[in-house]
């Protein structure tokens, strides 16, 4: 269970993406390093703890300059997120994506408009 995150979810700026300059290009790949470290730092607060073992395990991994991954490494993360027959969900690594999420659009957009003035 990972969640991922790539420029191409934000619609509005996909048109601009392959115009984009040096300079804005370098800040929405800062803003994406910036949100994709902030869902895992809220990931990591929200993680139920019985042994500290899947909060340790949400990671981040930078696939190229625009593309991140979020995501814990047990294999039970799941059950925790979304909950079983015999166990509530927990979720953490969601409502850590979705508080950040406008964080991250409006960043890319803001990025994107100074850098291109």
């Amino acid at each position: 269970m990972k969640i991922k995150i790539d420029v191409k979810g934000v619609e509005e700026t996909i048109a601009k993406l392959s115009t984009l300059n040096t300079k804005a290009r370098k800040a929405v790949e800062q803003q994406i390093a910036k949100s994709a470290l902030n869902i895992q730092m809220g990931a990591k607060k929200r993680c139920p703890v019985r042994t500290g073992a899947l909060r340790n395990s949400i990671t981040v991994d930078f696939y190229g300059k625009m593309s991140a991954q979020i995501g814990p490494h047990m294999p039970y993360a799941a059950y925790v997120e979304y909950g079983t027959k015999k166990m509530a969900a927990q979720p953490y690594l969601f409502p850590a994506f979705e508080e950040e999420r406008p964080k991250l659009e409006e960043g890319i957009k803001k990025a994107i408009e100074e850098a291109t003035k």
